[in-house]
C-alpha cells in the first residue's frame, strides 16, 4: 500500500491508453456508418487485422488469410515477450469492462474475495476450444465471441441504432415545441446542431435489424456482470484473450515480487487487469 504511489502515474498511463484507443474504435465504427457526409472509411479493419484469433480461426477454416491480417503477428510477437499488453492496455472491449468493474462498490476485502482467481476462469478455453472446432467445420463462432466481433456488431445492431433513434425524437420533440422566451427559441439553436449531426452522425433513414434486442440484451448483460465479478467477460468468456494467455503465459518479461515488502494484502491481484499475479483459488 504505502508504495501504491510509485506505480500510479503507470495506472493513470494505462487508462490513457484505454481511452484512446476506445475512441479511436468508435471513430472507425462511426466511419463505416452511412450518414450524408459519409466518406470512404480507410483503417476501419485495423482492430480486425490485429487481432490473431481472427487470423487462427480464418486460416484454419480455409487455409488461406489475408494479407493485412497477417499484422496479427505483431500482437503475438509483443505478447511473448510483455504477457497480455493487449487486453490491458489496447482491447476497447476490455476497456469497457474495466470502467465498469470499477463501480463495484463493497469493501476492500470483498472485491479481494470477487477479484480474485477462480478456477471458473479456465473457462474461456474451453470456449477457445469450441470457436477453432467451430472454424474447422466451417463454422463462425468467432464472429460472435470474438471481442472486437461482439462489440462492433453490439454498437451496430443495438446500441447505435438506439441511439440514433434518441437524438432524432429529442430534436424531433425540440422542433415540435420550440420553447422560447419572447423572440427566443431553442429551435434557433436546435437546429443548426441537429443538422451538424444529421451530416456528420445520423444515418440516412433510421436503422432497424432483427436481432437488436437480442445483441441489446447480451451487451447490457456483458457490462452488468462486471458488478458480481470484475472483468467478468474477460476472465470467463473471452476466446481472445484465452489466446493470448497461452501465448504470454511465459513472457521473456514479467512482474516479480519482494517478500520483504508484500504485506499480502490481495490488492494487486484485484487491481492488476491480467492476471499477472494470483492469489490461491477461490
Amino acid at each position: 500500500m504505502k508504495n501504491k504511489g510509485k506505480t500510479a502515474w503507470f495506472v493513470r498511463l494505462r487508462w490513457a491508453s484505454q481511452t484512446i484507443f476506445m475512441l479511436l474504435f468508435l471513430w472507425l465504427f462511426f466511419q463505416t456508418a452511412f450518414h450524408a457526409g459519409s466518406t470512404a472509411g480507410r483503417g476501419v479493419d485495423l482492430f480486425f487485422d490485429l487481432d490473431p484469433l481472427a487470423l487462427l480461426t480464418v486460416w484454419v477454416g480455409g487455409h488461406a488469410a489475408a494479407a493485412a491480417m497477417l499484422f496479427s503477428l505483431i500482437t503475438l510477437a509483443v505478447t511473448f515477450i510483455f504477457g497480455r499488453w493487449f487486453c490491458g492496455w489496447f482491447c476497447p472491449f476490455g476497456a469497457l469492462h474495466n470502467l465498469v468493474s470499477s463501480w463495484r462498490s463493497g469493501t476492500a476485502s470483498a472485491k479481494v474475495k470477487t477479484g480474485g482467481f477462480s478456477h471458473w476462469q479456465h473457462s474461456k478455453y474451453f470456449v477457445l476450444l469450441a470457436v477453432l472446432v467451430a472454424a474447422l467445420v466451417g463454422a463462425n463462432l468467432v464472429g460472435l465471441l470474438d471481442p472486437f466481433s461482439f462489440l462492433f456488431r453490439s454498437l451496430t445492431l443495438a446500441v447505435f441504432p438506439a441511439f440514433d433513434a434518441g437524438l432524432e425524437h429529442f430534436f424531433a420533440f425540440l422542433y415540435r415545441h420550440d420553447f422560447g422566451i419572447g423572440g427566443l427559441h431553442i429551435a434557433a439553436v436546435s437546429e443548426p446542431i441537429y443538422r451538424w449531426l444529421h451530416y456528420y452522425l445520423l444515418t440516412v433513414g433510421q436503422p432497424r435489424y432483427f436481432w437488436s434486442i437480442l445483441f441489446g440484451v447480451l451487451f447490457g448483460l456483458a457490462a452488468i456482470l462486471n458488478l458480481f465479478r470484475a472483468r467478468f467477460w474477460c476472465k470467463y468468456i473471452c476466446p481472445l484473450g484465452a489466446l493470448l494467455g497461452v501465448a504470454g503465459r511465459n513472457p521473456l518479461l514479467r512482474l516479480e515480487v519482494d517478500p520483504a515488502l508484500c504485506e499480502d494484502c490481495g490488492i494487486c491481484v484485484t487491481e492488476c487487469q491480467r492476471k499477472a499475479m494470483e492469489m490461491a483459488p477461490l
